[in-house]
């Protein structure tokens, strides 16, 4: 196995985080609109087995947990509470925040005085210094809850599943930026290699975020898109939680040597992963169903299911990321 980092501080540093769903509820009501079922909220021990899980298998050093008001405040405050609780002060927890929902009017999901709220409970209670903006579609005009997002976080204000050609403005300091076509395009590792395929994708999607100075952290990929239909590993026309297919054995390696070899060292932050698409992949009768990656997490359970061959490649790269090049290390004298 060829060695991804060097032995060396900056390696432990970098970030390794995950965004998922702080209710560990498959998102619904406040995401696709207002007229759904709130979830049942997860309790103290689940949450607690969920953390223990993620950072026995991955050593994660933040989270970004996502809420979309699918819980009321004094649910969804004890379920925040649970989670610093359960991690150490070593991983950072970041609030990230849907303040526009999915559905046909682009709703907002809070009202101003609703926001206020949460906004003081997580500079109090549960950091400080960042919050993140969630949204994994580009350019949208977020209201003036970003406003109020800036305000109380004018140093810190992160975005979460920003989109490759979308510019990093101001007020946000840092971004999580969504790789998921670059990752995906090629059926083979031969194929993604190849000229105009998904590596192409992906140098050049480096480029353009070493011309500015805010620090970067790059999504790897678990949840592919439907290979059975294209010949090479092209875009098959359609993304469907009941066909999506595992990324492809060593992909999440080859593209992380890319980006640690082509991204400038002062804008890289580090890796992410989306757990939120694992979970809505997993949970489709054709993969795990009942048994879905969230519910596994809040039982406690390490993920075997569908998807696990690129899930635990990708919590390999992470020990690696944690150990500064030492797991690597050792794997190679075994």
């Amino acid at each position: 196995m060829a060695l991804l980092f060097t032995a060396t501080a900056a390696a432990g540093e970098m970030e390794r985080s995950f965004w998922l769903n702080a209710s560990l509820a498959v998102p619904r009501l406040g995401y696709w609109g207002a007229g759904f079922a709130p979830p049942q909220a997860p309790s103290t021990e689940e949450v607690g087995r969920a953390a223990r899980v993620l950072l026995e298998q991955a050593r994660p050093n933040r989270l970004y947990l996502i809420h979309h008001r699918e819980l009321p405040f004094a649910e969804i405050t004890r379920v925040f509470r649970d989670w610093r609780r359960a991690c150490p002060a070593s991983v950072e927890i970041v609030p990230a925040l849907v303040l526009r929902m999915y559905d046909k009017e682009a709703a907002p999901v809070f009202s101003d005085s609703e926001l206020e709220a949460l906004l003081a409970f997580f500079k109090t209670e549960v950091n400080p210094r960042h919050i993140a903006l969630y949204d994994v579609l580009p350019r949208r005009d977020q209201g003036a809850g970003l406003a109020q997002m800036a305000k109380a976080f004018p140093q810190g204000l992160l975005r979460v599943g920003l989109q490759p050609d979308e510019a990093l403005d101001t007020p946000f300091t840092g971004a999580v930026e969504d790789t998921w076509s670059g990752f995906c395009h090629g059926l083979t590792n031969a194929d993604w290699q190849a000229p105009g395929f998904g590596r192409d994708t992906l140098r050049r999607w480096l480029a353009l975020r070493n011309q500015q100075s805010n620090p970067i952290a790059y999504d790897l990929i678990v949840v592919a898109w439907d290979y059975s239909v294209t010949k090479r590993g092209e875009y098959p026309g359609y993304d469907d939680a009941h066909k999506n297919l595992p990324l492809p054995e060593g992909r999440n390696r080859l593209a992380a040597t890319e980006i640690l070899a082509r991204a400038k060292p002062e804008t890289l932050a580090g890796f992410s992963a989306d757990l939120l698409i694992i979970e809505l992949n997993s949970e489709t009768p054709p993969h795990d169903g009942a048994r879905s990656f969230y519910r596994q997490l809040k039982d406690g359970r390490r993920y075997e299911g569908f998807y696990a061959r690129p899930w635990q490649e990708l919590c390999g790269i992470y020990l690696e990321l944690a150990e500064g090049g030492k797991a690597a290390v050792m794997q190679n004298r075994r």
